[in-house]
């Protein structure tokens, strides 16, 4: 019921817009660091300020404003009580939910979050292990705008290390809000402002019920078809040396029915890395190689797939696909279910070995 509500509640919201005011008079939010302790929120502003013409130095300021309140409105209030210019919140790139906020009090600031008329929705959301405030305030030399940090720390990983999962708000609203589906939202922490990113948390309704770490991330990308460049899978040799695969194009499906779920798709992978004594010139080579890896895989995802059977978590939109495919409103039969596997595994065989002529 509390999922409708918020639902109905969307579309008269997504609409607002902040009135005009000049720039010089115009405190521009970036960031917002939402926190949670002894029964009240804490709220953290990172703000950027245009310097007014013939002032020196650097063209933008950033600085922080803090405040505290029984509700999320009051500590909003209270944080523009603070500030000599006004508030201005179109620029906002990322809020920032602490970790106990994402286990306890989401459900709160998502109510004040869509009802708030000056917060446009493209923002994006993600999850300090400890502390928001901690982590906003982690400006230095190189990341002076910790919001955009952030967010084009996730462009990156998407790039290369496939383990980031990012989404606007509206996309993350979405997902908690729809009955079979549940959000995914990244997680970050902070050692003497050093950002690093260290997994997804996976969420059930409004609460946040497991973090998942960096390569078990890769695999939820992997399973969700997001827009990712490679996924890297490693073998041990005999002889304690290792050789690599990374997909570089892949299609997986989750088919869920009324007796077990099936995992079906195509990975097209090249070997990235090789220090075992295999014979990469012979084609049989390849089809032991597929078939083992084939396994390595399937034991990844299963892996993964069975967490989410435990924590009972739609994060994966099983759920959903269920009802979309039967129209039967048991969004948790998938928890209970057995996993088979259809993965069809190609090595690329071109351009992986060469010659040295002496």
């Amino acid at each position: 019921m509390k999922k409708l509500i918020f639902l109905l509640i969307i579309p008269f919201i997504l609409g607002g817009c902040y009135d005009y005011n000049q720039l010089d008079d115009l405190a521009i939010i970036e960031g917002i660091g939402i926190d949670y302790k002894d029964n009240e929120f804490y709220v953290t502003f990172e703000v950027v300020s245009t310097k007014k013409e013939g002032e020196t130095s650097g063209s933008n300021n950033t600085y922080y404003i803090n405040s505290k309140g029984n509700t999320l409105a009051y500590a909003f209030t209270a944080a523009a009580n603070k500030m000599d210019k006004v508030p201005y919140f179109e620029h906002v790139e990322v809020i920032i939910f602490s970790k106990n906020v994402a286990k306890k009090h989401l459900d709160k600031c998502i109510d004040y979050l869509i009802r708030s008329e000056r917060l446009r929705n493209e923002f994006y959301s993600v999850i300090a292990e400890d502390s928001a405030k901690e982590l906003i305030m982690s400006s230095t030399k190189t990341h002076p705008i910790v919001s955009e940090y952030l967010v084009q720390l996730l462009k990156n990983n998407e790039e290369t290390y496939n383990s980031s999962y990012y989404e606007p708000f509206t996309k993350t609203l979405n997902n908690i809000l729809t009955d079979g589906k549940d959000a995914l939202i990244p997680v970050f922490k902070t050692n003497d402002k050093e950002i690093e990113l260290i997994g997804v948390g996976a969420f059930k309704d409004f609460e946040l019920v497991h973090i998942f770490n960096n390569e078990e991330s890769s695999i939820i990308n992997l399973i969700n078809n997001f827009k990712i460049e490679s996924v890297h899978f490693k073998k041990t040799c005999d002889n304690d040396e290792s050789i690599v695969i990374a997909d570089y194009n892949s299609d997986i499906n989750i088919i869920p029915n009324n007796k077990e779920i099936l995992i079906k798709g195509t990975i097209n992978a090249r070997i990235s890395e090789q220090t075992c004594n295999y014979d990469l010139k012979d084609a049989k080579t390849y089809t032991v190689l597929e078939k083992e890896f084939t396994k390595i895989i399937e034991q990844q995802i299963d892996n993964v797939i069975k967490k989410m059977q435990e924590i009972s978590s739609n994060s994966l939109n099983i759920g959903r696909s269920y009802y979309n495919k039967y129209r039967i409103k048991d969004y948790f039969l998938w928890t209970r279910q057995n996993i088979k596997y259809d993965i069809d595994l190609k090595i690329n065989k071109k351009g992986l070995t060469f010659e040295v002529i002496q």
